[in-house]
């Protein structure tokens, strides 16, 4: 079974996942961004740990990755950039 790729958009109040769900700038308590490695290629990836408790995970795989990621500094103060 084939599954649809994930994407990532910024809009002004947050970044939306996959066409579905918000994540709002102020929900968002911290992020990490670290690399992670396979067999076949080196995975840059963000973790957002949200207020609500739980977190949520984009990747450099994603459409919409790269102007995720120039806004990331601007918008979130608990920003550890691990790479």
């Amino acid at each position: 079974m084939s599954y649809p790729q994930r994407t990532v958009e910024v809009v002004k109040t947050g970044l939306v996942i996959d066409q579905s769900a918000t994540l709002l700038w102020s929900d968002i308590k911290r992020a990490f961004i670290y690399e992670t490695e396979s067999e076949q290629e080196v995975l840059t990836c963000a973790e957002f740990m949200l207020v609500e408790g739980y977190s949520v995970e984009i990747n450099s795989q994603m459409p919409g990755w790269d102007t995720a990621l120039e806004h990331l500094p601007q918008r979130i103060n608990n920003l550890v950039d691990e790479r």
